[in-house]
């Protein structure tokens, strides 16, 4: 049996025994795990031995009912369950892409903490888990470079304080404004920083992506954030960082994999699936105008196709026209006109 398994299992042993108080017997932990008797009985003593706090009680008519004690890790005003524990710990990879920072060193240093109060057996016990559950295959920005100008735009959204920031937007000469940072927001494993960007006669509100900073200072210049604002309703509407334009439907009709895709995903909190026969989908979203969603529709070729707005409709066709003729192969394999 591949090492994998047992942990995921062993692991799912854990949570059920946690979530009954007052025990569980082998014969319904059998049941739940869909496993053998002698699986369970022989997993309950390799997580004993690995310093997990399981014991039974005896009643019934003298049966035993296997628990977890509620309070693996216990300090003050503190109190950790063991798959909370383990789930921390193992979430570590989820934010790799943040490490360097002091999102990351946040993380690291509470997990340091945790691991001082644990036994070494115990931790280490589920720390193969990685061999059975991988967080891969999204692509993320190395911010370990960065981590001194993300401190900074930390503190000046924190103390109400205004940057100096030197900016480098793609395909765009570089530029130096005043920047006031409202809040931070992470989408996907990119940050960026939400606030009011100020240059020359202008100002208005910006999302500005962390890695496209070329430098920043912190200003003595304070500011108040409007009590309006929130980072929720900024995000609001968009597929991504963008929310320009007012909020409008958006209809789609998918087949094949696409539909598949949107029957198992949840691509957006607007995602309402309005038909579905088998071999066609339609689904609709609440929308402002994103090309982030564009480039996501673009992503489905024919198998998705925008019945309205019509604007957004001749705006895929045409794109996908573009794509086409830099396909125009003629029969040799060279590009016609070329």
């Amino acid at each position: 049996m591949a090492r994998g398994e047992s942990l995921i299992r062993q692991w799912n042993l854990l949570k059920i025994l946690q979530a009954h108080r007052y025990g569980i017997t082998v014969d319904e932990l059998v049941e739940r795990l869909e496993c053998s008797r002698r699986q369970v009985q022989r997993d309950i003593s390799v997580l004993q031995r690995a310093g997990f706090p399981i014991d039974f009680e005896e009643h019934d008519f003298n049966r035993r009912h296997w628990k977890l004690s509620p309070r693996f890790i216990e300090r003050e005003n503190l109190i950790l369950s063991v798959t909370e524990m383990l789930s921390l710990y193992l979430s570590q990879q989820l934010l790799a892409p943040l490490a360097g920072t002091q999102f990351g060193d946040g993380l690291r240093s509470a997990m340091d903490k945790i691991k001082a109060l644990l036994p070494d057996s115990s931790l280490s016990y589920f720390g193969n888990l990685g061999d059975a559950v991988l967080v891969t295959g999204s692509p993320f920005h190395d911010y370990s470079q960065q981590s001194k100008e993300i401190g900074i735009v930390n503190r000046g959204v924190s103390e109400g304080r205004a940057l100096r920031i030197w900016y480098a937007p793609p395909g765009r000469e570089s530029f130096e404004a005043l920047f006031q940072p409202y809040g931070i927001v992470l989408l996907g494993a990119a940050l960026y920083c939400v606030g009011r960007l100020i240059r020359g006669n202008s100002a208005d509100l910006r999302k500005l992506k962390v890695s496209r900073f070329t430098g920043v200072e912190l200003t003595e210049q304070k500011f108040v954030r409007p009590e309006s604002f929130s980072l929720e309703s900024c995000m609001e509407g968009g597929f991504g960082i963008y929310t320009a334009g007012r909020p409008q439907v958006v209809r789609l009709r998918l087949t094949g994999w696409a539909a598949t895709s949107i029957r198992e995903q949840q691509w957006h909190a607007s995602q309402k699936v309005v038909s579905d026969t088998g071999d066609c989908l339609v689904a609709e979203f609440r929308l402002t105008s994103s090309p982030e969603f564009r480039r996501w529709v673009l992503g489905f070729g024919r198998f998705a196709v925008v019945l309205r707005p019509r604007s957004l409709a001749a705006e895929i066709a045409e794109e996908l026209a573009a794509a086409s003729g830099a396909y125009n192969f003629d029969a040799s394999g060279a590009k016609r006109g070329e």
